[in-house]
Order: structure tokens, then sequence, then C-alpha cells
């Protein structure tokens, strides 16, 4: 039993120049506006599918949630005066990683807002986020 093979389709460029420089003005302009078209559909899906990935890209960058309850609580107990060597470490460790994270996260939101052609404080009030300091 043969497997069926998929069709691959090569278009030599310089063959198609050729051609396209036989035709005539109007023939030309119809294809450059198919041309025009094809290249528009191309570009929103690729910015579609940009969008949903740093949309997935924003949610993600958080500290987990284990993290995040144990950077409270030794931050209360800095607060309190009761934090122990080893637990300022552990929250200048996690302090690290949640700026890390928050940077990550700014960077993929001004992507997402020039994307959009929105600027940054539009696209955070749309998603429902707040400036870090507001909330």
């Amino acid at each position: 039993m043969s497997k069926a093979q998929p069709i691959h389709s090569q278009i030599d460029t310089r063959e198609l120049l050729a051609n396209a420089a036989k035709m005539g003005v109007q023939e030309l302009e119809v294809l450059m506006r198919e041309l025009n078209n094809v290249l528009s559909r191309k570009k929103h899906k690729d910015k579609d599918h940009r969008e949903r990935e740093l949309l997935r890209l924003i949610n993600e960058t958080v500290l987990a949630k284990e993290k995040r309850e144990r950077y409270w609580t030794v931050s209360l107990q800095l607060e309190e005066g009761s934090i122990s060597a080893e637990e300022h470490r552990e929250l200048m460790q996690l302090a690290g990683e949640e700026e890390w994270l928050r940077n990550k996260r700014v960077a993929y939101l001004v992507e997402l807002s020039q994307l959009r052609n929105l600027s940054l404080s539009q696209v955070m009030e749309e998603m429902g986020l707040k400036p870090p300091g507001h909330g």
C-alpha cells in the first residue's frame, strides 16, 4: 500500500516576475490587488496569533501562588522585625524573581499595546490591570 504524498508547489520568483512583466497594466493591477489581499490576510492572521500568545504570556508572568503567599509571609516578618537571616535571603530571592517576572510582563504588555495601536495604560485598563502602587 502506498502512502499519499503531499503536493508541494514551488514557485520560482524570477519566473513569476518575468510573467508579470509580460502582463498588461490592468491585468498587473488586478494581480497586485490580489497579492495585497493575500499579504493583508497573512499579516492579520500573524497579528492575531501573536496577540493570543502575548495574552498567554502576560497571564503566566506572575509568581506561583505558593511563592506569592511565602513572599507575603516573609515580608510581614520583615516588617515585624522577626525575620531570620535565612528568611531574609529567601525574601530577596523571591523579590528578585517577582521583579524579573513583572519586567517581562510589562514588556509583553508594551508589545501588545503596540500591536493594538493603543497606549500601555489603555491596554492595562482594558485588561483590568492597575499600575504598581495603585491598588
